[in-house]
């Protein structure tokens, strides 16, 4: 799958470490599966440190899923509309650093051949690992992206930038950043990432 959208803003850690939240309210879905922390300067989470689920005040260990960048709990199963679910683990302290446009998006599936002597002749593969990989163009501001280079920041790649905010959102890794100044242009970068982790879309 690829796919191409206009704007992009990235995010960068600006603490050392990150920082410890305790039994933080979150705010529900219309269907009651997904649960978002609701403090917005907390959704960025640390994914090194564990999450601790409560619903209703009990711990919950199974039945949903994490998601770090964003603060998402995804349940299973829709829960009731008067349960509440509160969330501990850690932060990271972002701020935006820099934008791009011209954006590039590949979500690609590994897959390893497990052909037998019944295929009769024909390949067979197994699905191994998903990923994601990206390129985009930026007006040079700064040394930002050329001084990140191999460290993890967070991007959100938009399809659409008005009321909804569709974007894409995940952690990456910026692996190249090419510098182009010709004399009657503006100096523009072209940057490519490698996604480190799961990548999300997101609406609001």
């Amino acid at each position: 799958m690829a796919i191409a959208g206009k704007l992009g803003a990235v995010y960068c850690q600006t603490a050392d470490a990150s920082t410890t939240f305790t039994d933080e309210a979150t705010t529900s879905s219309a269907g009651y599966t997904r649960y978002t922390i609701t403090s917005a300067t907390k959704r960025y989470w640390d994914k090194t440190a564990a999450v601790t689920v409560k619903k209703n005040g009990g711990a919950v260990t199974t039945g949903y899923t994490i998601e770090y960048p964003g603060g998402v709990v995804v349940f299973d199963v829709a829960l009731a509309p008067g349960d509440t679910v509160t969330v501990s683990g850690k932060y990271l302290t972002v701020s935006q650093v820099g934008g791009f446009f011209n954006w590039s998006l590949d979500a690609n599936a590994d897959m390893a051949e497990k052909t037998t002597y019944v295929s009769a002749g024909w390949k067979e593969f197994e699905q191994t690992l998903n990923g994601f990989s990206g390129s985009a163009e930026a007006y040079w501001g700064d040394e930002t992206f050329f001084n990140n280079l191999g460290q993890e920041m967070i991007v959100a790649l938009y399809v659409d930038v008005g009321a909804a905010k569709m974007r894409f959102e995940g952690y990456v890794l910026f692996n190249s950043d090419g510098i182009e100044a010709n004399v009657s242009e503006i100096v523009q970068e072209s940057i490519e990432f490698e996604g480190n982790g799961k990548l999300y879309y997101r609406t609001g």
